[in-house]
């Protein structure tokens, strides 16, 4: 390798070698020297091309960052960084590694403008706005000025990110790029072995084993840790060891999924009972007082526990390197050695076979139990679990289409992806460049609500320009469906469960969950494509099969619903829910969730 180079080089050879084949961004004058020192290199492996905009770039990597564990995104100074707030405080949340790259102006534009008051393009005068908004959504944030440090600075926000998934930002002013230093030493890796701290793994297992023991029934849920720390395999291995061990002959031990962590195994696994929201009340009816709820990699958030603490004695939660046993809390527990020692004790120990694996009420949609089928939520994602194959990629949107989705069955492991947790709408339409980026093999089929693809339409621009073959689904039912259930659901509900109230306006949709009416099977005449629009089953299913024998075509499929049309999973809610202003309804405001 060169004894000196350039800090540009320098950043590009270390994203080499943590595996980056693909950027993401907007280019801007202040990052050309890093992207011309990459271009100018036959031989790298890094791909770079531009996004219709920052939002699509920040979940194109965000995306690509979930399937691969590492990505990065380039930006300019400001203007173009601004943008990208939304998307990494997503991938901070959800634990994402993504690295964001942001040039900065000369440190003699900012002598000038600090001295002078004359102000530059893209600045606001105050050199550090940029740095200080990332900070708190980042592990690791640097502003670099000289070459000296330059080095130091890119290898800690790095080895930051690798340490604990989540993204890190560059700051690097642009007479900085070309500038010499010497050349990487070794490789980065996770500082989480160096560490010095004692590890509470063995008293973590021992009460783990104690709650197991004492228990008569027993339920796991796989969380979404595993796919980003890569655990999947030693999670099945953990399955296998506890049906060997503890469980009752002919009443094997499951495991669940949530939203945040569907398909983290493939659904076809023998063990695997279902995706669901674990509230309270599902884990009172499922475990009862003498059961157990065993979360491996399993967050608390708001989606995947219906915005409940479900923290108590019958709950085992070990995630965030840490264990929860009811009110105990063990620290210092790393995700992979507490599986492993787990499984260790587990096969040392004398089979008890003692535990009854516990099973969940398969529901069955309602508007499918009788009658015609129309084409609706339920309908439609029925006949998308019959259609999609284990080369597809779900990606679905925050919303009813998330919620509609839970019951697709997903074949392939990590064939799932939804930002479940930041939940910012329009996520999946730009995430899907990412996927396809990162899964090549795979075909990326996008379900969206209309309201959420008006934020990142022009993302079918980039599958376009890619050469993707990415397929988007937009659920076109005329409102922001989810915000009007959330604020008040009265016009949802059907029959006797709708309330007649004094105030017309909680009787029907507000106005402003109204959306502006778009040709949305028309847009790829301008961003590439083909578009189709479908008001019933049939046309839907000739659609599909379209589809499917054109398997190198990127499709837009506007799919018209009804404005009330809601996911079953929401209608059997309904008449009990209560909306967040509906303050006529005399249940208001809910117990135990807001």
């Amino acid at each position: 390798m060169e004894q000196d180079m350039t800090v540009a080089r320098y950043l590009k050879l270390r994203l080499e070698q943590l595996g980056l084949k693909q950027m993401f961004g907007v280019a801007g004058n202040y990052t050309a020297p890093l992207l011309d020192t990459i271009l100018a290199d036959d031989n790298s492996p890094i791909r770079i091309s531009g996004n219709a905009n920052e939002l699509c770039a920040g979940y194109a990597a965000d995306a690509y960052g979930r399937l691969t564990g590492f990505a990065a995104a380039y930006v300019t100074y400001s203007v173009g960084a601004f943008s990208m707030l939304n998307t990494l405080a997503g991938s901070f949340v959800e634990q994402v590694p993504v690295l964001l790259i942001n040039g900065a102006p000369t440190n003699k534009e900012d002598s000038t403008e600090k001295n002078t008051g004359l102000l530059y393009s893209h600045t606001t005068g105050y050199e550090f706005v940029d740095i200080n908004m990332f900070r708190p959504i980042t592990v690791a944030a640097e502003r670099i000025t000289n070459a000296r440090q330059a080095i130091y600075q890119i290898d800690s926000v790095l080895t930051a990110m690798l340490t604990e998934h989540r993204p890190g930002y560059l700051e690097i002013c642009e007479d900085v790029w070309r500038a010499p230093c010497r050349a990487p030493v070794g490789r980065l890796g996770s500082g989480r072995e160096d560490i010095v701290t004692v590890s509470e793994v063995d008293a973590a297992v021992a009460a783990t084993l104690d709650k197991l023991v004492k228990a008569d029934k027993a339920i796991v849920w796989a969380g979404i840790e595993l796919q980003r720390y890569g655990l999947q395999d030693s999670f099945a291995r953990l399955m296998e060891v506890l049906n060997r061990t503890l469980a009752t002959p002919g009443h094997p031990i499951h495991f669940v999924t949530s939203a945040w962590s569907k398909s983290v195994l493939s659904e076809r696994h023998p063990y695997f009972e279902g995706c669901y929201t674990l509230t309270m009340e599902q884990i009172n009816s499922l475990v009862g007082s003498d059961g157990v709820l065993l979360g491996v990699g399993a967050n608390t958030i708001g989606k995947d526990t219906g915005n409940q603490n479900i923290r108590g004695d019958r709950t085992l939660l070990a995630c965030q390197n840490s264990l929860f046993v009811g009110a105990e809390y063990y620290p210092s527990v790393l995700l992979g050695a507490y599986m492993e020692r787990l499984i260790q004790t587990l096969e040392q120990r004398a089979a008890s076979r003692h535990l009854r694996g516990l099973r969940l009420s398969r529901r069955v949609q309602a508007s499918l139990r009788a009658g015609p089928v129309q084409l609706g939520y339920d309908s439609f994602f029925d006949a998308l679990g019959g259609w999609l194959t284990e080369n597809d990629v779900l990606v679905v949107d925050a919303g009813f289409p998330l919620i509609g989705a839970q019951s697709v069955p997903i074949a392939a492991q990590s064939g799932f992806v939804a930002q479940a947790a930041w939940l910012a709408i329009g996520y999946s339409v730009a995430a899907a460049t990412g996927v396809k980026c990162a899964s090549p093999d795979k075909r990326a089929v996008v379900v969206v609500g209309d309201g959420a693809f008006h934020e990142t339409c022009q993302a079918v621009s980039d599958h376009h320009a890619y050469g993707q073959n990415t397929v988007v689904f937009v659920l076109a039912n005329g409102i922001y469906g989810i915000e009007q259930k959330l604020v008040n659901p009265n016009p949802f509900r059907q029959g006797d469960g709708r309330r007649d109230y004094p105030d017309p306006l909680q009787n029907k949709v507000y106005p402003y969950n109204e959306l502006p009416a778009w040709d949305y099977s028309k847009l790829p005449e301008v961003f590439g494509g083909k578009g189709h629009k479908v008001g019933s089953l049939d046309q839907l299913a000739s659609v599909m099969a379209e589809i499917r024998a054109s398997p190198a075509q990127n499709y837009v499929v506007e799919v018209t619903l009804a404005k009330t049309d809601v996911p079953a999973a929401i209608a059997a809610h309904l008449d009990t829910d209560v909306g967040e202003d509906e303050t006529d309804n005399p249940n208001w405001p809910p117990a135990g969730i807001f």
